[in-house]
């Protein structure tokens, strides 16, 4: 019997289920089941259940039931052992976080001492407690398909929509009306909704999607949640290594182009073919009749403003270069004729002016082909997880670290700098992009009660994004940074088998800025202040080539050198410091051209911070209820500063009609040239300012009912949200300003806070008032009163009167407090199973979302402008966003390892933010805030057909036909129509993102060292609103033109792939590996013009010549713009490799 002793006998491989439930958000799951004696069938009490690698286990109950609660995401064998049967170890058992897994056991009495028997456990095809939909992508399915970050997996469920800039649509609704979540903590950025904290695949364990209703814990969201948990180390030491390059490779050369000036060009024309430039052939024909006509440009020499026609006097040739030789004003060829240029060559230089744009054959494929440029792309990252070395095995990390580098697929040529000198003409990307991010997570379990975690991660980005203006004036695009740092700590304290709570804490940042250069006063050629010691290091006898045309150069010194009346202190010139802020107007581009010089003189920067609390017990109360409650408190400390660089003024004192000096406004005078950068302050309409601390709290409680033929999830979640901040009072008035009533030695004076820096010394401050205040004070002043003279005298009058208008209109705190807002969301779903393989899932909930912050702080300082559309204010007494959201479906196991889900869905969308109808200010013109207005409804249906990867092969297919209709689908669309004289839209239309087909398709086959994976995609076409371009309709019968949204772009193909072969290298595992991201090089138009409906072609430019002498870049580069066009075909190449 010794042998059999530990002798592992395989007696059968048998099939169970997992259970799987939507019931609570979180970063764990849960193992259940039923024990009992194979041959009797009676439950097995005290039988001990382990799950081997951990401290998790439990043992059974009076009827043989148990349950573990806590239990990370992931694979696991789970052991059951009991004095006199044998053990059963149940392998590769799947935990999927907020979800149950059902294990139940069989044990057969003990025949072999030590007899164990093993059994395989399979993923259920069917949840039968299914109560909506959602999805759920494993590390392993990360890595065997073609995806490059979270977004491509979310992309690919069912009932999702994503846009053009990247947000997802979930169920019709708004992009930020996605709630992120990180290890079952929300990390959305509550300023545009966005995901603030990005984990890298290779840190991801697990992420689920839930596009149905979801649970009572999740708050903040009305469409869908999206929730990854990271991985923590293991009780081995592993790491890995991966790298990858490559990039585009294209042959869309006419897509991807780029055009020369002056490869055509001549400094004359020859009419006749003779070689000479001859008397009466012109450089410069504008209409194209081979003569000059009134109108067409000349060279006036005697300043007449007119032709002369004399060719000893004033030519025709139009020689009008930047270097300012015009004609033979040289006499280059010595004739004594000052009117023509030297046989063949004109003045011998090329001049702007002279040139003629023409379409370079290849563009700049080159650039976008991985043979040639093979670094487009490099990507640099790795891990190492295990137990920390020299500290006992229960503490145990995870760390991850990535470098990447992009090119980007935009390029354009530096053929000027940012001042207007041309450049070097080298082609650059137009849209480089690097980032850097770091995971590291530390995990110590004390005791098999306590668990502590501690995690942080840093992103690090940096990036140009692509506008087409500056395609040859690269230099002259800003810098965009970004930089995210959270902390968290994690306490997960077991009380019993049936109860455990967890206590999270997060420490969150997000900052956002851009600027071109990072010093305000970086100007070109800025003279700067050095002292004797520094002027005596320089070499002023150093000199430079200059470019004074296109191909003409000059020397001239480097160094201009002004004294100064301080001894020992010079003013020095650099004539090699060209780079700096340019003004705004330097630069005037006429229509169809790109820029030939000029900056990006935005800067704007913001920071998302918060702490955050949360706190969730879980008990297993009986074998029927799941009780989850919790608690959360978050405070925000959130900024953002918006700002355009303007000239510096030299200011300029005030006086009153008396003459009486009053005081200093620093913006007024004139502009201080050279070109000075500065930023106005921020009461000005150029710069805005806000920081705000808001409050947010929430409590929740979830029961999952499970009885025996139905389960029941049923919760019930209250918000609280305070912005912590004002709204006007008066609506008239909603900037409060402040103005003064002064007095100075012979008047009397009303000024606004803010309208001197500065007051002249004998200025008295007699009081304040609001606006309506000042206007009738100056009235007062400028029209006098009218009094009865029987009863005072005119200074009695006049006096009272003033007093009057002190007291009434006297300046006050024309703001309150925003309210906080309360909202109650009750949620319930429903499975039903109708069979072991088959269940009707049914589930209702109230959701509720604060908007965006950037609508309850936008515009700060409540600026408005006296027109008729004087602005868009915040609104910080927003309420509450909220929809109502219904689901039905039924999903069925139809094959071994295959099931299909079919699922119909109605949500609707009330008090949806938009923009209000026009308010009345003081004393004229209008402005709008932001207020809860808009409507929206969605409806549809999703199939989702699912295959298992069983035997070497796996596959899905995700349909979903949606209708997604609203008033409008951005808060600021009313505002736009109200500029452009359109009425206020009354009626529901198709909202941007209502996708009305969409069709996901993903396969995998492979063997044990080889696999492939291909991603393919169809999305019907999203709407747009048509429009005419040339002609009218006029008369009874005119066309009174297209609804909006009333037609569809074209449908978007897709095809993804990837393959990958596992081999050993020096000892260690390694996975070589290709991507190729749209396999065929789809040309998918994302973007079109509104005439034709098209990408390709637009009747907007019919008589537009292809190129002029004023514009840069070629016609036919404006109307096929490569960002309106999805991504060519990306190939990445690389190596895993992994101990």
């Amino acid at each position: 019997m010794s042998y059999y002793k530990n002798l592992k006998i395989i007696t059968y491989i048998i099939s169970l289920q997992l259970v799987l439930s939507i019931s609570f958000a979180g970063t764990t799951g849960k193992i259940s089941g039923k024990v009992i004696d194979k041959t009797t069938g009676e439950p097995l009490i005290g039988c001990n259940i382990l799950v081997e690698g951990t401290t998790l286990g439990a043992a059974t109950n009076i009827d043989g039931s148990y349950y573990i609660l806590n239990v990370p995401p992931g694979l696991y064998t789970v052991r059951a052992s009991m004095i006199g049967y044998g053990i059963i170890r149940l392998d590769k058992l799947q935990v999927i976080v907020d979800l149950t897994a059902n294990a139940d056991f069989e044990l057969s009495t003990e025949i072999i001492e030590g007899q164990e028997i093993i059994v395989t456990a399979q993923t259920p095809t069917v949840r039968l407690d299914q109560t909506s939909m959602s999805a759920v992508v494993s590390a392993q399915d990360i890595e065997n398909m073609p995806v490059s970050e979270i977004g491509d997996l979310i992309e690919l469920q069912a009932g999702i929509v994503r846009d053009q800039s990247g947000g997802f649509h979930i169920r019709g609704g708004r992009s930020g009306e996605v709630s992120f979540w990180v290890d079952g903590v929300s990390t959305t950025d509550a300023y545009d909704g966005s995901s603030g904290l990005e984990i890298e695949n290779s840190g991801i364990q697990e992420v689920q999607v839930i596009s149905g209703t979801f649970n009572a814990e999740y708050g903040q969201a009305m469409s869908g949640i999206v929730n990854v948990v990271t991985k923590d180390g293991g009780q081995e030491l592993t790491g890995n290594i991966d790298l990858y390059s490559g990039g585009y490779h294209t042959s869309h050369s006419d897509l991807y182009s780029l055009s020369s000036p002056f490869d055509t060009w001549r400094s004359f024309s020859d009419n006749n073919e003779n070689g000479n430039w001859d008397y009466g052939e012109i450089l410069y024909d504008e209409n194209g009749n081979g003569i000059w006509d009134d109108g067409e440009s000349y060279w006036d020499l005697n300043g007449n403003n007119i032709w002369d026609g004399d060719q000893n006097s004033e030519a025709i040739n139009n020689d009008v270069g930047i270097d300012g030789a015009i004609g033979d004003v040289n006499d280059e060829n010595g004739d004594g004729n000052y009117t023509q240029p030297s046989e063949g060559e004109g003045n011998g230089i090329k001049d702007w002016g002279e040139h003629q744009f023409s379409m370079d054959e290849n563009g700049y494929i080159n650039q976008l082909n991985i043979l040639r440029n093979p670094t487009q792309q490099l990507n640099f990252s790795g891990h190492l997880s295990g137990p920390i070395p020299f500290i006992p095995a229960n503490l145990t990390f995870y760390s991850n670290y990535r470098y990447f580098s992009s090119d980007g697929r935009f390029y354009g040529k530096r053929l000027f700098l940012p001042n207007g000198n041309f450049g070097n003409e080298e082609i650059v990307s137009l849209s480089p992009f690097q980032k850097s991010s770091t995971q590291l997570k530390l995990s110590w379990k004390p005791s098999s009660q306590l668990k502590f975690s501690f995690s942080t991660f840093y992103t690090q980005k940096q990036y140009r994004t692509y506008d087409s203006y500056y395609k040859y004036n690269p230099d002259g695009l800003q810098w965009n940074y970004e930089y995210d740092r959270s902390h968290m700590i994690s306490a997960t304290h077991t009380i019993s088998q049936n109860t455990f709570y967890e206590i999270k804490l997060l420490d969150f940042s997000t900052s956002y800025w851009q600027h071109l250069f990072e010093e305000l006063d970086n100007i070109p050629y800025k003279r700067r202040t050095l002292s004797a010691s520094q002027f005596a290091k320089l070499d002023l006898s150093d000199s430079i080539d200059v470019r004074i045309g296109y191909e003409d150069y000059d020397q001239t010194n480097r160094y201009s050198v002004d004294s100064t009346t301080t001894p020992g202190i010079y003013y020095v010139v650099d004539s090699t410091d060209t780079d700096g802020y340019q003004a705004y107007d330097a630069f005037q581009t006429p229509a169809w051209s790109f820029g030939l010089g000029g900056t990006q003189n935005g800067r704007f920067s913001r920071n998302t911070s918060f702490r955050q609390i949360k706190f969730d017990l879980s008990s297993q109360i009986n074998p029927v209820h799941l009780i989850k409650i919790g608690l959360l408190f978050k405070k925000y400390d959130m900024w953002a500063d918006s700002k355009s660089i303007q000239y510096e003024n030299e200011g300029e004192w005030s006086f009153s009609s008396s003459g009486d000096t009053i005081g200093f406004n620093p913006l007024g005078g004139s502009r201080i040239y050279p070109f000075t950068p500065t930023i106005n302050p921020t009461y000005t309409t150029n710069h805005n300012f806000m920081h705000v601390y808001p409050q947010e709290g929430a409590m929740y409680i979830q029961d999952k009912i499970e009885l025996n033929e139905l389960i029941i999830n049923v919760g019930l979640r209250l918000d609280y949200f305070d912005p912590k901040w004002k709204i006007p009072k008066d609506n008239r008035l909603p900037e409060n300003r402040k103005y003064y009533l002064g007095a100075t030695q012979n008047d009397t004076i009303v000024f606004w806070e803010h309208e001197f820096e500065s007051l002249h010394n004998d200025v008295m401050l007699i009081d304040s008032v609001s606006l309506e205040g000042a206007v009738k004070l100056e009235n007062l002043f400028s029209s006098g009163i009218t009094f009865d003279s029987t009863n005072q005298t005119y200074l009695e009058a006049f006096n009272q009167e003033l007093d009057s208008i002190r007291m009434i209109y006297q300046w006050g705190d024309g703001f309150s407090d925003a309210k906080g807002s309360f909202q109650l969301s009750p949620r319930i779903g429903i499975a039903y199973p109708i069979t072991d393989r088959g269940v009707i899932h049914v589930s209702y909930g109230h959701f509720f979302q604060i908007p965006h912050f950037s609508y309850l702080y936008d515009n700060p300082e409540f600026e408005i402008s006296n027109n008729t559309n004087g602005g868009i204010l915040g609104n910080a007494a927003l309420a509450p966003e909220k929809t109502v959201m219904y689901e039905i479906g039924i999903k069925q196991e139809i094959a071994p390892f295959t099931s299909i889900d079919f699922t119909m869905f109605y949500r609707d969308t009330r008090d949806w933010v938009g923009i209000s109808a026009p308010i009345k200010s003081y004393p004229v013109g209008n402005y709008r805030k932001y207020e809860n207005k808009d409507y929206a409804n969605t409806r549809g249906f999703t199939i989702v057909l699912d295959r298992g990867f069983q035997n070497g092969f796996g596959a899905g297919i995700d349909y979903s036909w949606m209708v997604a209709e609203g008033t409008y689908s951005n808060p600021t669309d009313s505002y736009f129509d109200a500029q452009n004289n359109e009425a206020p839209r009354l009626s529901m239309i198709p909202l941007d993102w209502d996708q009305t087909h969409t069709l996901n398709i993903r396969t995998s086959y492979g063997k044990k060292n080889w696999m492939v994976s291909l991603i393919g995609k169809y999305w019907s076409g999203k709407p747009y609103t048509p429009e005419f371009k040339i002609g009218s309709v006029s008369g009874s019968g005119a066309f009174a033109g297209f609804s909006d949204n009333s037609d569809r772009r074209p449908n978007v193909i897709n095809l993804d792939l990837r393959s990958s072969y596992r081999l050993n290298i020096v000892g260690l595992r390694a996975n070589l590996y290709a991507n190729i991201y749209n396999l065929l090089d789809f040309r998918n138009e994302l973007s079109v013009w509104r005439d034709t409906g098209r990408a390709t072609y637009t009747l907007t430019a019919t008589g537009v010549d292809d190129t002029g002498p004023l514009r840069v870049g070629h016609l036919s580069e404006h109307l096929l713009k490569p960002e309106w066009y999805s991504e060519p075909r990306r190939i990445n190449i690389g190596i895993n490799l992994s101990f």
